[in-house]
């Protein structure tokens, strides 16, 4: 609902798909709408990683710290691509799209390799988690957010034919099943005494590196 309304306050001509403004509208909405849930919810998980212990929890948290960035270039790609053609560029800057989806790629990849790093040193050293309802609550909260950005990025992915928005979705489903694993396994923890955060962060590492593959194809 939230992404229908933002999209008929700021895209008066939200049909003609194929004009590059109105393509750079889209970028814009996605992108800025993307900044601020992603901003929310890196400082929900932060907050609640640090309460709870939780490495893998951080970690995620961290993860949608590095999404507000790729928002913040995938906005970046929609606005060079919208530039008119010039002496440099005769067939126009539609390209950047392409390369801003790569970008983004890029960050998740990098992000997925950081976070095994830290994983495998949670599994060597490892420390009790807290879990109390606010640490439950906030992890749902943040799968149901992650899932709804998935469907309206590739919901404006397949209207305007965006590789870039494409590469948002495919992160944001593989942040809302990383953010799925971390619940899972501290809720395991919690009830079996085991301590299996580094193990979840690993899988959770594996989830992130998948998705980046799949955004960059």
């Amino acid at each position: 609902f939230m992404i229908t309304l933002l999209i008929r306050l700021f895209i008066p001509d939200r049909e003609n798909t194929e004009h590059p403004q109105v393509r750079q509208r889209y970028g814009i909405v996605s992108g800025a709408f993307g900044i601020f849930l992603n901003i929310l919810l890196f400082s929900m998980k932060l907050m609640t990683g640090l309460l709870s212990g939780s490495i893998s929890v951080i970690a995620d948290a961290f993860n949608n710290l590095s999404d507000a960035g790729s928002s913040v270039i995938t906005l970046i790609g929609f606005k060079i691509a919208a530039q008119e053609a010039d002496s440099d560029h005769p067939f126009g800057h539609g390209r950047s799209e392409y390369i801003s989806g790569l970008i983004v790629s890029i960050i998740i990849l990098v992000m997925a390799v950081e976070l095994i790093r830290s994983s495998v040193s949670k599994i060597i050293h490892p420390e009790p988690v807290t879990v109390t309802p606010a640490v439950l609550a906030a992890l749902v909260l943040s799968i149901l957010i992650k899932l709804y950005m998935f469907y309206y990025n590739r919901f404006l992915s397949r209207k305007i034919a965006s590789t870039a928005l494409k590469a948002t979705a495919a992160d944001s489903l593989s942040d809302s099943l990383a953010t799925s694993a971390v619940l899972i396994a501290i809720i395991i923890s919690e009830l079996s005494g085991y301590h299996i955060d580094g193990w979840c962060g690993i899988l959770v590492g594996l989830l992130i590196l998948h998705g980046g593959v799949d955004a960059a194809k």
